[in-house]
């Protein structure tokens, strides 16, 4: 998401397994919330890709996660001793048992009511929807322009 994250994170080093493209890759969980996570990988991804996340809870579980790259750090070759490149991902569904373990974690949070928006541009003839996070239909309409920056005005808001 463009601007604030709208839940705190709990910055956790976890393991964790990347599918995407078809492929399998490793991976390092630096952050998780309620909506997102930061993930460390060399897996090829680019945003609004949706691809699966293995993560393995407390219990042992590994509980999978769907996830939509929001953001991509990309750390140039010469400083990956120093610091390594990954994914902002926003959680698009999730089992129960991650919801848990976030309590377990001291990060409740309310979970959020998923929001499918349909935009239009103000100067130009094309529309779009897309789907945000929102306690209440004001809230992903907001989400929604923000996500989508200006030049563009809510037609319609829905449930998913």
């Amino acid at each position: 998401m463009v601007g604030k994250r709208t839940k705190d994170r709990k910055k956790r080093r976890m393991p964790c397994e990347v599918h995407v493209g078809g492929r399998k890759h490793s991976g390092l969980v630096l952050d998780l919330s309620p909506t997102g996570l930061f993930v460390q990988t060399n897996a090829k991804t680019s945003p609004g890709q949706c691809f699966d996340l293995h993560l393995s809870t407390g219990s042992g579980d590994l509980v999978r996660l769907v996830v939509a790259v929001v953001r991509k750090k990309v750390v140039p070759p010469r400083l990956l001793a120093l610091a390594q490149g990954g994914v902002g991902v926003r959680i698009k569904d999730a089992p129960e048992e991650y919801f848990t373990f976030l309590e377990e974690l001291g990060l409740a949070g309310e979970k959020t009511q998923r929001f499918r928006v349909r935009v239009k541009q103000i100067s130009g003839p094309r529309t779009r929807r897309i789907e945000v996070e929102g306690d209440d239909r004001s809230s992903a309409e907001k989400n929604a322009l923000g996500e989508l920056g200006e030049g563009w005005k809510v037609l319609d808001v829905a449930e998913v």
